[in-house]
């Protein structure tokens, strides 16, 4: 798991032992057993991107292709495709881990992460 946030910096990696301690390694490192885990937090976050190289990519194409088609029209409606089509997305899972000692860690996760969380959580 990746820190993104928090009291141990910006920076650094945590990762759940199989003896049910959560290990963080970011500004300092530290240990905390799954009794000083005060709350888990888990929520999606979605990114949206504009991608350059894909709409020079389509543009050409389209453009080609629906201009020999369509004429000038054909080019405007390649514009149009190729702005539509260079959105893309990225979803990151996030989880916030609380602790006893009032510190804070954000983390970026994978859902197996997640749910190993909770279950360190929850004992």
């Amino acid at each position: 798991m990746k820190i993104v946030g928090g009291n141990f910096g910006v920076s650094g990696s945590a990762s759940v032992s199989n003896n049910d301690t959560l290990v963080i390694k970011g500004a300092n490192k530290v240990t905390y057993r799954a009794d000083q885990v005060a709350s888990v937090s888990a929520r999606v976050v979605k990114e949206r991107k504009f991608g350059v190289v894909g709409f020079i990519i389509g543009l050409l194409l389209f453009s080609v292709l629906l201009g020999l088609l369509l004429n000038v029209i054909g080019v405007i409606i390649a514009i149009v495709l190729a702005v539509a089509g260079s959105f893309y997305s990225k979803k990151r899972n996030i989880a916030e881990v609380r602790f006893n000692d009032d510190q804070v860690v954000v983390l970026e996760c994978s859902g197996r992460e997640i749910k190993r969380l909770y279950l360190l959580y929850r004992g």
